[in-house]
């Protein structure tokens, strides 16, 4: 998705901050100067409830309107989704919510059975587009033959065939949509691409001002019309995947690339009601809960005769264990993304004139110039039929130009000459400071057969770069080996582009975000062409643009080539499972993919890339309609879970859906296992970075193979059935104290030649013995701390709850979890509680219990708090739900508990805990508690002294995301 991450990817953190402190419970303050990141539950005051069936929603309406400080902000009046958007001005959690939208005086615990009206309770995320890299725009003519992105999966192929989606329907769910672009049929309604849609969010500046919903979606941020262009552009040169389809657009994102998860719910129920036969939404935030409120309904209409496409996600760079929202729903196609084999680049003319007068021909070729400054820095006009000069005659030459000078005289004596260097030997930065010291004007870089490589800049201005393709060099050194020569000319001033090949055509992007989902389940599910993809943009123009945004409406393009020929929602109107066998057929089609080294982006192709990065592996449209041999949706993966609950057998139902006898066999091709836990070593005291999920670039593949019992061969008549079953046994000899993740595929072979795969993965560990807890004690956290000074709480163990800005005598405190937390916790007791107290939930004035504490709702944007200028009531609660790892959260408690009261002066124990990895909340072992001394409260004019010291800032890096 752009990386839609939501607002908050506070994935990195504060390495300057940790190393900055001798103490391992740093002073946590930041500079109020810095941008606002939250976590994706960033209105949280707001809560989603679910209700169980349209009858109640007056009922539960009727309670709401009668409690002080709740009222009902969005109402989805679904049969889908029977839901409230409730906010909350006082504070509320999520038991008290429920306990008392069921009228449920006896309590009980939110997650049993049994509810009467409330069938769940979440709370929304918001999200904020970001993608991992931008590219270079293009103004209305762009165009050229020579490009296309569909050489991976078979789509032109089909396009041959006149296989171009004409009667499917697709919603996309972004930023709405340029509907008067030409390539999108320049028009909105019916006899157009674009036949409808809505927007709801307007074109103000929500969500800083409320939404201003209309009938026309119109994008004022861009990334929904270049998705658009993906699904079903077409243009004299350019052209989607399913250039027959029509579109629906609903617009959920706003002019400054916000969403929130109500709104995007809004968005796929008016996209379900509207008869789309597909819905695609390159959008989310982290999370991994396949539990979510927007993961849930999206599964739901799956179940209901609809296919799904939504992004995985663009923070690759992170590791394992971080699915996206939307993305970790059960039965969506979670989508990643794959470097496609051609990249758009601009042309320029080379003319060849052969040596022995054999003649002469011009050629169109393409290069990428570097950017300088976010432009490109197109070589000028003026080099016009200029000679390019190879520095070496090799073309298989290593290390040209890598040395700190050039060789005497191997530069030549023309005014005017463009240097031809193969690349390889050393980084390109080198050589290109290599060459500006020599003071060589122009230089085109020819690749190796290593994938491209953008070129770097010249700091000093001296020398302007740009890469052609392998071929393309070869070709200039070969005619000037034997005799000829070879001019260049360029055009400044050109709008078009051309293809040119990377070896790295069908590998994993690196930026693509990896599984599993927190609850084990297999995520992504499927890899499509994602990076470096130009289509359609704002005022009829064009972008290149990278992210799984981008390959998740190429899914979706595929979805609607197989709905133009075998008929999608309409056609299948009494039978909704067929939205699932697609998306089994496109999973069991699909081709495996190398694994890549993060780092430099190396390729390593002895291994396969994991199913948790790449699911079953590259899109291969083609064979999703050649296939003559149907799995079913249960056997579409097989997920088998941790060492302590693992599940060894599996099987999956296989259909001869041809008109032969078909025999099949079965076979294991498994793909490179990783290691992903860093752990502290034994003895040392925790260290930042360690006892926490290794980052991609700390992942080395390896081998790891587990046994699998295979079915024997079975022929199958046509349109026969038959189940095969399959039951594994971990890999041995793995190191289970790091977290080992293997995976790969079980290979079907058909006797007519046909070959499929079912992606399985597990970890080699019991996740939950070797996670020490869930608190990211590596990175000292949490603190808690009080005070201008940010004393930790661990030595100053009174407060006053004494807000004044000089004063600041409350509780801050900075969490962040190694593993997805289903549920964090900030409770109150009295003195006298021990662990051997804990009854789940805490009840107000049980076994200790006072109250859970609240956070002020600016905590997360403000490095203070002001009581003159700031609303000390303006707060959230906790507890805190499905957060998932490595996301830092700031909350200052002011004093208020969940209920409304105010903690007095007395002696307290704060009991501050993160539900372990698979923990069951009833059981106090399962929690990992922070210990805090006994806090005591004292009266607020007591102890207190107001000494004016300047409040100590601490700056970090902070990365959000686009999907």
């Amino acid at each position: 998705m752009p990386s839609l991450t939501a607002v908050l990817g506070l994935a990195t953190l504060f390495t300057a901050a940790v190393q900055a402190s001798s103490s391992s419970q740093p002073k946590w303050r930041r500079d109020p100067n810095e941008a606002s990141h939250q976590l994706p539950d960033a209105t949280p005051k707001r809560y989603i409830v679910e209700l169980t069936s349209l009858s109640c929603s007056e009922r539960v309406a009727a309670r709401l309107s009668s409690s002080d400080g709740l009222r009902i902000v969005k109402t989805f009046d679904h049969e889908l989704f029977p839901a409230l958007s409730v906010e909350c001005d006082n504070g509320c959690d999520v038991d008290s919510l429920t306990r008392l939208l069921n009228d449920d005086d006896a309590g009980g615990d939110v997650h049993s059975k049994g509810a009467r009206d409330v069938a769940a309770v979440y709370k929304p995320a918001t999200m904020e587009l970001r993608l991992p890299k931008e590219g270079e725009s293009f103004s209305d003519d762009a165009a050229a033959p020579k490009y296309s992105f569909h050489g991976l999966t078979g789509v032109e192929e089909l396009h041959k065939a006149g296989i171009i989606g004409e009667g499917a329907t697709v919603a996309i769910v972004d930023s709405g949509v340029d509907w008067s672009h030409p390539d999108l049929g320049n028009g909105f309604g019916p006899g157009h691409t674009i036949i409808g849609g809505y927007d709801l969010v307007g074109d103000g500046d929500w969500p800083d001002t409320p939404p201003q919903p209309d009938a026309y979606p119109d994008d004022q941020f861009g990334h929904g019309t270049h998705v658009a262009g993906i699904v079903a552009g077409k243009g004299k040169q350019f052209v989607g995947v399913a250039p027959g389809a029509k579109i629906l657009s609903y617009k959920v994102i706003s002019r400054d690339g916000k969403s929130n998860e109500e709104m995007v719910i809004e968005g796929f129920l008016k996209a379900f009601d509207s008869g789309a036969d597909i819905i695609s939404a390159s959008l989310g935030e982290k999370s991994g809960w396949s539990t979510n409120a927007w993961a849930t309904l999206a599964s739901r209409m799956v179940d209901r005769g609809v296919f799904v496409s939504i992004a995985g996600g663009n923070d690759g760079d992170e590791g394992a264990f971080l699915m996206s929202n939307g993305a970790a729903g059960e039965h969506v196609m979670t989508v990643a993304a794959a470097d496609p084999d051609l990249i758009p680049v601009y042309p320029f003319t080379a003319r060849f004139v052969l040596g022995g007068g054999g003649g002469a021909n011009s050629s169109e070729l393409g290069y990428a110039p570097a950017v300088v400054s976010g432009d490109q820095d197109f070589f000028p006009s003026d080099v016009a039929d200029w000679p390019v000069v190879p520095l070496s005659l090799n073309t298989s030459a290593v290390g040209d130009a890598c040395g700190e000078s050039l060789p005497e005289g191997s530069l030549p004596t023309l005014e005017h000459y463009i240097l031809l260097v193969r690349v390889g030997g050393c980084d390109l930065l080198q050589k290109v400071r290599t060459l500006s010291a020599a003071r060589v004007p122009y230089v085109l870089f020819y690749q190796d057969d290593s994938p491209y490589a953008a070129p770097p800049s010249d700091s000093s201005g001296i020398t302007k770069v740009g890469v052609i393709d392998a071929k393309a060099g070869e070709a200039i050194v070969g005619t000037i080996v034997e005799g000829g020569s070879v001019t260049a000319s360029f055009n400044e001033s050109t709008t078009r582009y051309v293809g040119m090949r990377d070896t790295a055509g069908g590998r994993p992007a690196v930026f693509t975000q990896w599984g599993p989902n927190y609850d084990m389940a297999l995520k992504p599910d499927i890899m499509a062409p994602g990076s470096s993809v130009l289509s359609t943009y704002l005022g009829g123009g064009y972008k290149i643009l990278s992210g799984t945004s981008m390959a998740t409406p190429y899914v979706a393009g595929v979805a609607a080539l197989y709905v133009g020929r075998h008929g999608g929602r309409r056609a299948h109107a009494d039978d909704p499972a067929w939205a699932k066998r697609l998306m089994s057929r496109i999973m069991s089609t699909a081709r495996s993919a190398p694994w890549v080294d993060e780092w430099q982006e190396v390729t390593r192709p002895e291994f396969r890339a994991p199913p948790v990065q790449v699911g079953a592996g590259l899109l291969n449209a083609q064979r999703v309609f050649e296939a003559t041999t149907t799995f079913g949706f249960e056997g579409r993966k097989f997920e088998l879970n941790d060492t302590a609950h693992f599940r060894g057998k599996h099987s999956v139902d296989i259909t001869n859906s041809g008109e032969k006898q078909v025999t099949y066999t079965f076979s294991l091709e498994s793909a490179a296992g990783f290691e992903s836990w860093k752990p502290n070593e034994p003895g040392q005291p925790p260290a930042f970075g360690l006892n926490t999920f290794k980052a991609y670039n700390d992942m080395k593949p390896a081998e790891m193979v587990p046994e699998v019992r295979m079915p024997k061969e079975m022929t199958l008549q046509p349109g026969q059935s038959a189940t095969a079953q399959f039951e594994f046994t971990p890999p041995t000899g793995v190191n289970a104290s790091l977290i080992p993740i293997y995976g790969g595929r079980v290979l079907v072979h058909a006797s007519n030649g046909e070959e499929f795969g079912i992606p399985y993965y597990g970890v080699a560990s019991d996740i939950k013995a070797v996670v020490p807890g869930n608190w990211d004690r590596g990175a000292s956290l949490p603190n808690m701390i009080s005070g201008p000074n940010g004393e930790s709480i661990l030595t100053k163990t009174t407060l006053t709850f004494n807000l004044d800005r000089d004063v600041q005598d409350f509780p801050l405190l900075v969490s962040q979890t190694v593993f997805g937390c289903r549920e964090i916790r900030w409770d109150i007791f009295d003195a006298k509680f021990t662990e051997n107290d804990w009854s789940y939930p805490p009840v107000v004035g049980e076994n200790h219990f006072v109250g859970s504490a609240t956070a002020w709702s600016g905590s997360m944007d403000h490095s203070y708090f002001d009581p003159k200028a700031q609303n000390a009531s303006d707060v959230y609660t906790f507890p805190r739900y499905n957060v998932p790892r490595s996301l830092v959260s700031y909350n200052m408690w002011l004093g208020q508990f969940a209920n409304g009261s105010h903690i007095r002066p007395g002696k307290y124990q704060f009991r501050l805990a993160a539900l372990r990895p698979f923990g069951d909340p009833h059981v106090a072992q399962d929690w990992d508690v922070f210990q805090i001394p006994q806090i005591t409260v004292l009266p607020r004019h007591g102890a207190c002294n107001k000494t004016r010291t300047r409040n100590k800032r601490i700056s970090r890096s902070r990365t959000a995301r686009l999907d």
